[in-house]
């Protein structure tokens, strides 16, 4: 069973973006569970990750991939799992779902003057509404005892100094109690 969308089935290998382990970036670890995140802050991560075609933080949007390592014995429940960025400040920001990625910063569509073109002509792609940024995004719900999950959430943020992630709502699968928070701050791992 598949719980990481870090990448998909069918993309060629030279699309394919893997995630290290946990540990691998800064990270937390509680009750058996290790937590890591690294934002993708400058434009050669979001290259590796996204493509070159996808640039991420120009429209203002900050990805920030996070690992799940479960090394419990029972399976943990994701389904409420709730990410904030957090500044030094205290400002939380919330997570965007990829789906509205696209629609960021666009104004309404302003009515036509004048006359219409009989053939609509192709308009300019919209780089958010690349279907990586979809195939990426944490997806898991369930982690099973020895498993890890992966992918990226999306922040409308840009990444400052002091900034901290912060991470609620893991369950424990069989029991339904909430397993402590993680906060912890960006930086060296």
């Amino acid at each position: 069973m598949v719980f990481c969308c870090a990448s998909v089935g069918g993309a060629s290998s030279e699309n394919a973006f893997h995630a290290g382990p946990a540990s691998g970036y800064a990270h937390q670890s509680a009750d058996h569970i290790t937590i890591g995140a690294k934002p993708y802050d400058n434009e050669e991560l979001t290259a590796e990750a996204f493509g070159k075609k996808t640039d991420l933080l120009k429209y203002g949007v900050l990805p920030v991939l996070v690992v799940i390592e479960n090394k419990r014995e029972q399976a943990l429940d994701l389904r409420d799992l709730e990410v904030n960025l957090v500044g030094a400040d205290g400002r939380h920001v919330g997570v965007v779902a990829p789906e509205d990625l696209p629609y960021l910063g666009r104004h309404p569509k302003r009515p036509t003057v004048g006359p219409r073109t009989p053939i609509p002509l192709p308009g300019k792609k919209n780089p958010l509404a690349a279907p990586e940024i979809v195939e990426r995004a944490f997806a898991a719900k369930m982690l099973p005892p020895g498993d890890s999950a992966s992918g990226f959430f999306y922040f409308e943020a840009r990444l400052e100094a002091g900034d901290k992630i912060y991470l609620n709502g893991l369950r424990d699968a069989r029991s339904g109690n909430e397993i402590l928070y993680f906060e912890f701050p960006f930086g060296q791992p």
